[in-house]
């Protein structure tokens, strides 16, 4: 059997400690929920009561359109509003 060599790499030292993420706080993703307009039933379908994620969002969203039924055409609100719409 060979010898078991150890490496002679020395790890790198940081210059400026402070911007070392090792140690950082764990970073909530999404957008906490109390700046959304929620029913009871949205909020009982996100995983955490206080965030709103991407995927939470995107899910809301498909279930709203559901419900709210067919679309609206950009063309049709923008001639409401009083907005030139070249057809």
């Amino acid at each position: 059997m060979a010898p078991k060599v150890e490496s002679k790499a020395k790890p790198r030292r940081r210059r400026n400690p402070e911007l070392a993420v090792r140690h950082a706080a764990a970073v909530r993703e999404g957008i906490p929920a109390s700046r959304f307009n929620l029913t009871p039933q949205e909020r009982a379908l996100l995983p955490d009561l206080d965030w709103v994620t991407e995927d939470d969002a995107d899910y809301i969203i498909g279930m709203r359109g559901e419900r709210e039924g067919k679309p609206i055409p950009l063309a049709k609100v923008l001639k409401r509003y009083g907005y030139r719409v070249e057809d």
